[in-house]
Formats: structure tokens, C-alpha cells, sequence
């Protein structure tokens, strides 16, 4: 597939998302965040409640989301909306915990979560889905015009794509002496 993309080997995450389901990664979801939507990621409730309202998701549209991890913010979505979530991973543990999370809160028919590197082309024809996230993962991308392409390809054309970077630019360094 050419050059490796810049994510870190699977074990480091196997880890987290082994682990994701227990009482001590809620607590700290919960604490950190103020409510434990199942992220993995720096999101909070009220900032994807905004995101909720821009992407317009409702019942009878299909949601991608690229680098789910866990799955849980994809599906806070698919109960808060009524439409249909496909989630990717490049990580098998995350896969089976997200998954895992459908089937408990009712939501197998409408969540589908598949482990796939999304760094090539992925296996959905053009047009399949109403909106796209990808939260605070798009950084793990090299090749990002290609990829933002390549989900461009997969929306709809009235589609919307949502993408978060948790990496704050604060500019150039200047003046820096090693010490």
C-alpha cells in the first residue's frame, strides 16, 4: 500500500480498547469530560451536540465514521438522530468493543463497525453516505488531500464531512537554542 501511514503499532491501543467497557475508564470519561459518551478522543457532549446539528443526520441517513475507535460517540449519534452509523478502525480490539457496545444498547441493525485501514481506498461505492467524521484521528493520516478525496468520493451531494485535529498550531518556532 506504498508508504506506512504514521499511526502507532496496535498494541498500543489494544490496551485502552480492551479496557474500554470497565467502571474505570468510565469514571475517568466522566471526570475528564464532564459526561462519558464513550470517547476516545477530546470530544465532549456539548461540542458534538453542535456538530449533531450541523451534520442534519435523522432516520433514514447513513453516517461514516473513519477512525471510530471504541465506537461510542458514533453511537450517541445513531440513538440521538435515528440514522445509521458504519464506523472504521484500523484496530481489531476497538472493532470488537464497538460492536460489542451496539449490540448492548439495542443497536445492531443501525451500527456496523468494521476494522479497515483507511489510509487506501475503502470498500463503499461513491454516494453512500449523508455525512463523514472523523474525530481528532485525521492527524494520523499522512496523505491527507488523498483521503480527503477519497471521502469526498463516498459523499452524497448535498453530504457533509466533519473532521476534528486535536494538533494546536501555535505557528513557527523562532529563536530556539538547544540547551
Amino acid at each position: 500500500m506504498g508508504k506506512s501511514n504514521s499511526l502507532p503499532p496496535a498494541g498500543h491501543y489494544d490496551a485502552s480498547y480492551g479496557n474500554f467497557q470497565t467502571e474505570l475508564y468510565a469514571q475517568i470519561r466522566q471526570e475528564a469530560f464532564g459526561e462519558d459518551i464513550g470517547q476516545n478522543s477530546w470530544l465532549t457532549a456539548d461540542e458534538q451536540d453542535k456538530f449533531l446539528q450541523w451534520l442534519d443526520l435523522s432516520p433514514g441517513k447513513t453516517l461514516l465514521d473513519v477512525a471510530c475507535g471504541a465506537g461510542g460517540p458514533a453511537l450517541r449519534m445513531a440513538a440521538t438522530t435515528g440514522c445509521s452509523v458504519v464506523g472504521l478502525d484500523v484496530h481489531e480490539q476497538a472493532v470488537t468493543t464497538a460492536n460489542s457496545l451496539a449490540a448492548q444498547r439495542g443497536l445492531p441493525d443501525r451500527a456496523k463497525f468494521q476494522s479497515v485501514d483507511a489510509t487506501g481506498p475503502l470498500p463503499f461505492s461513491d454516494t453512500s453516505f449523508d455525512a463523514i467524521t472523523c474525530i481528532d484521528a485525521i492527524n494520523h493520516f499522512s496523505d491527507r488531500p488523498r483521503i480527503v478525496a477519497e471521502w469526498a468520493r463516498l459523499l452524497k451531494a448535498s453530504g457533509r464531512l466533519l473532521f476534528t485535529d486535536p494538533i494546536t498550531l501555535t505557528g513557527p518556532l523562532t529563536n530556539v537554542r538547544s540547551q
